[in-house]
């Protein structure tokens, strides 16, 4: 099928003003980068760019991307090319990796590369490739801040990867910040765009009540959410241990986390020594969130560090009042006490006392929940987003 539409794609001419984007994703897991992705591939202005996502052709799993990603691509009808297998070859692959990259890109007449990665460092391959293909325009967006996940690169190799980037965007002010005063960068290439959601998406026409019902769930009693992949960087350790307490003082309160992960096994068997099965929800991977959310009183974002914050921001857009991390782009997202609780990150007792104050108090809980809806709204639409992309690509066409 990807070959198909690779012809198809080579195929056709350029028209007008029109101009072919190659959106390259560097990344091995599926989450809020891809998710991302695949939003602003979908809202670009057609009569402006066009769209073509490419995924690395590695033979190993561990550096190519996910599977579930290029599924979803595919069931959205989105163009889709991957360059052709590079073997596994220790010496040559990697070389080859670049030449069939840059060979693809020049075939299929990219006139702007957009890579997204997680990594300051993300993207090399891509990066040089683009160059050897003569592509006018090379962009990265780095999806999570600098002390996430340490370049593997001293600094003087980061920024001479930085000259052959035009362009590199951060998804929060404060990553922005973080990489001119982390990694010594040049402020002046150096810009970020929030991402965005479809907000139409997120207005639930169930009442907690009845979504709770249709869940399997107790309506009467509470219940507390969380939507991410069950990895460390979630920190939903601490929301097992806040758990704890929230029912021991409260009473009966069910927890729910949705997505799938490698700490899986470790959450559950974390529940269990805690005696919390009974009240705590695993429901695994879910590409339709609402159903879930809109049976949760209280949204949680226990993460020890962000990039930005999409599941938040969803939350936000079902006006559900949310208790999140101290997190530098979590408060660019939402004022404290306004639209949600901020607490210290990594400290389970600060998690449980937000949960026990909005859970006491509803009339406080909802008034931040209907806060958080007006700011998603006004701020964080995927429209947004694409427009405000777009006018960063038409600058370098200018």
């Amino acid at each position: 099928m990807l070959a198909e539409i690779g012809v198809k794609l080579l195929e056709k001419e350029v028209v007008g003003k029109k101009r072919r984007v190659g959106l390259i994703h560097d990344c091995t897991i599926y989450g809020g980068l891809e998710i991302s992705l695949e939003l602003l591939a979908r809202y670009l202005d057609s009569s402006r760019y066009e769209p073509i996502i490419i995924v690395p052709g590695y033979t190993d799993p561990y550096k190519s991307s996910p599977a579930r990603f290029i599924q979803e691509v595919e069931s959205l009808g989105l163009p889709l090319l991957r360059p052709i297998d590079p073997g596994n070859s220790r010496i040559m692959s990697p070389i080859k990796e670049i030449i069939n990259l840059a060979n693809l890109l020049r075939k299929a007449k990219i006139e702007l590369v957009h890579i997204h990665t997680v990594k300051p460092n993300g993207g090399r391959k891509a990066t040089i490739s683009a160059r050897l293909a003569g592509v006018p325009v090379v962009l990265r967006t780095e999806h999570l801040p600098p002390d996430a996940i340490r370049p593997d690169l001293s600094k003087t190799l980061l920024k001479s990867f930085d000259l052959l980037t035009d362009q590199i965007i951060t998804v929060s002010k404060a990553n922005l910040d973080e990489q001119v005063s982390q990694l010594n960068r040049n402020s002046k290439k150096l810009s970020y765009v929030h991402n965005g959601i479809e907000l139409e998406r997120f207005k639930s026409e169930s009442i907690v009540f009845e979504a709770k019902r249709a869940l399997g769930l107790d309506p009467r009693i509470p219940l507390v959410g969380a939507v991410g992949r069950l990895a460390e960087q979630k920190g939903f350790s601490y929301l097992i241990e806040a758990a704890a307490r929230v029912i021991q003082e409260f009473g009966p309160v069910n927890f729910m986390i949705v997505g799938d992960g490698p700490e899986e096994s470790k959450l559950k068997e974390q529940v269990s020594k805690l005696n919390l099965v009974e009240y705590f929800h695993f429901t695994g991977f879910a590409s339709n969130i609402v159903p879930y959310v809109a049976a949760m009183d209280i949204t949680t974002m226990p993460s020890l560090y962000e990039g930005f914050g999409l599941s938040l921001v969803e939350f936000m857009a079902m006006a559900k009042p949310s208790v999140v991390s101290d997190l530098a782009c979590f408060r660019e997202i939402l004022q404290d006490k306004v639209e949600g609780l901020v607490v210290e990150v990594g400290n389970s007792e600060a998690l449980a006392e937000g949960i026990l104050q909005l859970l006491r108090d509803q009339k406080l809980a909802k008034r931040m929940g209907q806060a958080a809806r007006l700011r998603a709204m006004g701020t964080f639409s995927i429209q947004q987003s694409a427009e405000t992309m777009m006018q960063l690509y038409d600058s370098f066409f200018q």
